[in-house]
């Protein structure tokens, strides 16, 4: 899956994202976030400076993306030439809301978990094989 890192970007400013891609590894990787430090304000309290941590490495010159993830309220972060999905959850305000996407988003991890692959060679992946 092409993505364009801008459009990424801009969105997880304000949107929940879940996201699946392919760690250095070849692991594959689902996971819940946001750059939307309100958003993760609701379960974690403020992680400015968790975000600003990965901030340091990540910039749309290496592909790189930093957010908070949603489910353990650290700063992670993902390339987006590794990106196998993507799909967006809007912005969310509320514990409510929250609590639903993550509800959602263990459901597909679960399901995704039981019929993908959760390691992918790179070298089919780099060679559009995937």
């Amino acid at each position: 899956m092409k993505v364009n890192y801008p459009e990424v970007y801009s969105k997880l400013l304000y949107e929940t994202a879940l996201i699946v891609f392919l760690k250095k590894n070849g692991e594959v990787r689902i996971m819940l976030g946001t750059r939307n430090l309100n958003t993760a304000n609701i379960y974690f309290g403020w992680l400015g400076d968790k975000l600003n941590m990965q901030d340091g490495r990540c910039n749309i010159n290496n592909g790189n993306i930093a957010l908070i993830d949603l489910i353990i309220g650290d700063g992670r972060s993902f390339n987006v030439e590794r990106v196998l999905d993507i799909q967006y959850a809007g912005v969310v305000t509320t514990k409510e809301q929250l609590d639903n996407v993550v509800r959602q988003f263990v459901e597909f991890k679960e399901k995704y978990e039981k019929t993908k692959p959760m390691v992918i060679d790179m070298n089919s992946f780099e060679d559009g094989g995937i």
